[in-house]
């Protein structure tokens, strides 16, 4: 993939950034792999939200953000969301391997 600053045209630039959302959506997806084989070692649903994980998770983010010339505070902005989505899901999913669901 061409660096940006060596992008000749917009279509290069749009196809590396299709690149790279495919990636991102790649990831998420692996990621859920994981979110859902925690909840093998979850013994109840009440402990599947791990609040103190979440708060020691977020400032991690912004930290990695801004070392990467990213707004640390959208990036902290962006994971609460894609957390809490992942908790959502693997509650969903913990139910439904337990046949709760």
């Amino acid at each position: 993939m061409t660096t940006p600053e060596n992008c000749s045209s917009l279509l290069e630039v749009r196809d590396a950034i299709d690149r790279i959302d495919h990636e991102i959506i790649q990831a998420l997806g692996r990621r859920m792999e994981y979110v859902r084989a925690a909840s093998r070692f979850k013994a109840s649903e009440a402990a599947i939200p791990a609040p103190e994980r979440v708060a020691a998770m977020l400032p991690a983010r912004a930290r990695w953000a801004e070392e990467n010339g990213f707004d640390p505070a959208f990036a902290e902005t962006l994971f609460s969301q894609l957390i809490h989505w992942y908790i959502d899901e693997q509650v969903k999913y913990w139910r439904q391997t337990r046949g709760i669901a």
